[in-house]
């Protein structure tokens, strides 16, 4: 739950909420600066996206699912800092073998365990605003250090990154 609240928050830094000021109206209020280097986090995630393939190589569209995309990628950030404020976040004990952290990464994966038939998904990639459920786990993730850290990926693992590409929003 605390990955859907984080990603129902960042909205209003995401490529569209940037151009709204606290009062709801249409507003550069970001510094120059600021902005620029948004900017250019933004159009890593859409380069990012747009080399992910869901179905025979059908690329994912990074710049119409831009939005939700950011909105992933901080989200997990936003829910994984506030799971290691608690109690359970701050334990080493491990339940089914698995560590707290190795849980999270779980339970965030889990809320995306879809199945669909090939011409629902081809038209998901092609009509809709968000990635299909699986990049909606595995983009997010492979930009997570914490993931790194959680499971030990290596260069090499399927989900690895180098340091370089991992994109954070904040």
């Amino acid at each position: 739950m605390g990955r859907v609240i984080g990603h129902e928050l960042t909205p209003t830094f995401d490529d569209q909420g940037t151009q709204y000021d606290k009062e709801g109206n249409v507003k550069d209020w970001w510094t120059k600066d600021d902005y620029t280097q948004f900017k250019s986090r933004i159009q890593q995630v859409i380069n990012q996206y747009d080399q992910f393939t869901a179905l025979d190589n059908l690329p994912i569209n990074g710049a119409m699912t831009v939005g939700e995309n950011t909105a992933d990628i901080a989200g997990i950030a936003v829910a994984y800092d506030a799971f290691k404020t608690t109690k359970e976040g701050q334990s080493t004990t491990k339940i089914d073998g698995l560590t707290p952290d190795q849980r999270f990464f779980h339970s965030v994966a889990k809320i995306w365990k879809v199945k669909m038939k090939d011409e629902f998904l081809r038209l998901w990639i092609k009509t809709n605003p968000h990635s299909p459920p699986s990049w909606r786990v595995n983009g997010p993730l492979m930009n997570s250090i914490p993931f790194y850290n959680a499971f030990d990926v290596q260069d090499g693992d399927q989900m690895f990154l180098p340091e370089k590409d991992r994109i954070t929003i904040w």
